[in-house]
């Protein structure tokens, strides 16, 4: 064996067992939730209070609600993205609040004080908790404002898709997680390798509901190309507000808020 074939077969083996690490530890770089306990500091100046949602396999998920002021009033369901937790996002979604929406922050499995292992299965069985949990409140489908954040968009399009709702919010949405992937780590075989996938590019055709895609166009954690595609394929009634200068998590700092409520105004 030449040493030129010797270096070959080591870089190939070196290549093969980063391929295999990555493969085994995914999801510990796709999901990144905080442990942290969900304390009042976090929600208790909103009005916000805990509540329990029930999933399909027996797990109880701490979560925050707020009831709309007045029946006639819709309801945001949040879906967040991969990383910390509800908590996180209190401030963020407040300003629904003050405008008189109910607010849902949906806390996955493996998040905050939840039990359970974060995964795409695990995750639409606790999106439907969700919904369950509205329904019980007597907040009906039309009144429901489907909301995803990054990550979050595959629940909120995968739910969209099963029944009829007021409508579906992405906020830098994906076309999948394998594509992402592979932008990210192009030196590897990501889109043959990734388990969790979010397929929302081959779903989003089926979507019900009226739909609002918002992207930065200085993303760089998921490309807005992604969006724009996403867009591209989804079924009207549909509108896009594509941000100059805003990237992944700054959106609101560029009156993101106003254009969704704009939006909500315009559905019936």
């Amino acid at each position: 064996m030449t040493i030129i074939t010797s270096i070959i077969l080591y870089g190939i083996g070196i290549y093969l067992f980063v391929v295999l690490i990555m493969f085994v530890f995914q999801r510990s770089l796709l999901y990144l939730p905080s442990k942290e306990k969900l304390d009042p500091f976090f929600y208790s100046h909103t009005g916000l209070k805990k509540v329990n949602l029930t999933t399909s396999d027996g797990l109880v998920l701490n979560s925050l609600f707020k009831g709309p002021s007045n029946k006639q009033q819709n309801t945001l369901v949040v879906f967040h993205g991969n990383a910390g937790h509800i908590g996180h996002r209190v401030d963020k979604f407040r300003p629904y609040l003050e405008e008189g929406y109910g607010l849902l922050l949906v806390e996955y499995r493996g998040y905050g004080e939840n039990l359970g292992k974060p995964s795409e299965d695990g995750f639409y069985k606790d999106g439907r908790a969700a919904l369950d949990f509205l329904f019980k409140q007597k907040i009906s489908k039309h009144q429901t404002i489907l909301y995803g954040e990054s990550l979050g968009c595959g629940i909120a399009v995968k739910l969209s898709t099963e029944d009829k709702y007021h409508s579906t919010i992405l906020e830098a949405p994906y076309t999948s997680i394998a594509e992402v992937a592979s932008k990210h780590y192009w030196y590897l075989p990501a889109k043959w390798l990734v388990l969790d996938r979010f397929d929302i590019i081959s779903i989003i055709k089926n979507i019900k509901s009226p739909l609002l895609v918002i992207h930065g166009e200085e993303d760089n954690v998921i490309s807005i190309e992604f969006g724009i595609k996403i867009f591209n394929s989804a079924p009207k009634p549909k509108e896009a507000f594509y941000v100059k200068e805003a990237g992944h998590n700054n959106l609101y700092e560029f009156n993101v808020y106003e254009k969704i409520v704009s939006f909500l105004e315009k559905v019936k």
